[in-house]
């Protein structure tokens, strides 16, 4: 019996000696002994997920689509090590802590669902489980052994007290260079590293360098290795992604590097404007939560109620990404400085899921009521036309004489910047609207906050190619980033003191409700 079959045994959990230091041996096989699925089902491991757990390679690293199921691989094969590892110790480490959160609710749900898990969380001496969670989560087993969860940031300034024997990585090719370095010395000689990712396409890059490496096995998982791939799945990500031969398709389906591609925004810039902003807010909405409403006045007095607003005074600026109602809606608030510098502040986030678009009017309309903003931008994609026509056109929300303040904004448009000279020069409008976020970080004229792991992950992780001449952005995980477009975009056309009936796109506004 060894020393864990000792501790189970110990800890009151029934163990057949023998089958279990045979199971103990191997990470699938204790994988699906030990640990539960999310409907309660025993774990069962796919053809390719068991290839990954059986491979003895010292040093691993993945190409991955999405939805493979890296995630399961990473945290079964730390899991393992941890409880079956006499005093060893195992970082498991992301670029940024949202990253990191998925892995760590998948321990946290195995500790919880799974009895032998449980029993081999290490007790403190108050009989708690052994698991810290600030500043860093850290898990302690009954094996003495340690897993370490730690985000990377710009400089991997967290991992440099650590020395350990495993490392796991996750999303691998978004850890900056400096952070490469200090993770490297965290590995003691002769450890096994494991890197996890979806490709980016960036060539500059120490992930990209190391699956072309010899001494690592490269494993490379498109997407429809999961079982549950269909052709309708595949269907809806061609057209989504704009076809086979995109970036977006080939990183983010195929786990391809895929045509080269460059990060949107500088790392450090923007690590540097996240700070501590007090007054900083988040709130989420759902259909489900909206529901029980019998008609609007309901609806207006429960979405009042959910943003738990008070009038503001100041200059404020607001921009909205409007999903459609099955998609993702995320609106900003930006606050400039009183001072002399011209520095804009986020201090509210929206993020609205299946809310249909007459509400998402109404929501707008209460943020113009408390904020009184000297702009607003909206995307004229999906729900954002719809909505614009509703704020202008429609009786109820006249008196909120919105016209010239609301601007809709169509991001594959050209929008006619002033000159000092008093000419225009004009720019397509992403790629202004993404210059003009550039500039503020540049400048130090736009705060962020800090604990907002959603939109950190999203600036991190934003991208872009060169297709004829022309930039084409990463899709799919930019709605955040495109609400902050649109807020810059009015700010930057205010501030130049257009005049308040220019409209900033060049499709024109319809001249009627478009539900109708």
């Amino acid at each position: 019996m060894t020393n864990t079959d000792q501790q189970m045994c110990e800890a009151g959990v029934p163990v057949d000696a023998e089958l279990f230091d045979e199971v103990m041996q191997d990470a699938a096989q204790w994988g699906e002994a030990v640990l539960i699925n999310r409907d309660g089902t025993p774990r069962r491991y796919w053809e390719h997920q068991m290839l990954d757990l059986h491979c003895p390679s010292r040093n691993i690293i993945h190409l991955d689509g999405r939805d493979t199921g890296k995630s399961v691989v990473l945290s079964t094969d730390a899991l393992h090590f941890a409880t079956t590892t006499q005093g060893g110790q195992g970082l498991i480490a992301a670029p940024h802590q949202g990253h990191l959160d998925s892995i760590i609710e998948e321990i946290d749900f195995q500790v919880e669902t799974s009895e032998m898990v449980r029993a081999l969380v290490a007790l403190n001496q108050f009989g708690k489980l052994k698991i810290l969670r600030k500043p860093y989560y850290r898990i302690e087993f009954i094996t003495g052994s340690v897993l370490y969860f730690r985000p990377a940031g710009v400089y991997g300034d967290a991992f440099r007290s650590l020395h350990v024997e495993r490392v796991w990585v996750d999303e691998g090719a978004w850890l900056t260079e400096a952070a490469w370095k200090a993770l490297r010395q965290c590995l003691k000689s002769g450890g096994r590293l494991r890197i996890y990712s979806t490709p980016n396409g960036l060539r500059n890059t120490t992930y990209f360098r190391l699956t072309s490496s010899k001494q690592f096995t490269v494993f490379r998982w498109p997407s429809w290795l999961n079982p549950n791939w269909t052709t309708e799945r595949e269907g809806e990500l061609i057209e989504f992604y704009g076809g086979r031969d995109t970036a977006g398709w080939q990183h983010e389906v195929a786990g391809e590097h895929g045509k080269p591609s460059y990060g949107a925004f500088n790392q450090e810039q923007f690590d540097a404007a996240c700070q501590e902003i007090i007054e900083y807010r988040t709130v989420r909405i759902t259909g489900d939560d909206l529901s029980g409403c019998q008609d609007n006045e309901q609806l207006f007095d429960l979405l009042e109620a959910m943003l738990d607003l008070t009038p503001q005074a100041g200059v404020f600026w607001i921009g909205a990404d409007l999903g459609y109602t099955n998609d993702p809606t995320e609106v900003v608030v930006f606050q400039d400085a009183s001072g002399e510098k011209p520095v804009a502040s986020l201090v509210l986030r929206i993020h609205c899921e299946h809310v249909a678009y007459p509400i998402l009017s109404m929501l707008i309309a209460l943020l113009e009521r408390y904020y009184t903003p000297a702009g607003i931008g909206i995307d004229n994609g999906g729900n954002g036309g719809a909505v614009v026509q509703e704020l202008l056109m429609l009786d109820a929300y006249r008196a909120l004489n919105m016209s010239g303040r609301l601007r809709g904004v169509d991001f594959g448009g050209v929008t006619a910047m002033p000159t000092p000279d008093g000419g225009e020069v004009r720019k397509r409008t992403k790629e202004l609207m993404t210059s003009i976020i550039n500039g503020m970080l540049q400048r130090r004229e736009m705060r962020l906050p800090q604990g907002d792991l959603e939109l950190q992950d999203q600036f991190t992780t934003h991208t872009y190619t060169m297709t004829n001449n022309a930039v084409v952005y990463s899709k799919g995980h930019d709605h955040i980033i495109d609400a902050v477009r649109c807020a810059v975009l009015v700010r930057e056309l205010g501030r130049l003191n257009l005049g308040e009936t220019q409209s900033v796109c060049v499709m024109p506004l319809l001249t009627a409700p478009i539900f109708y």
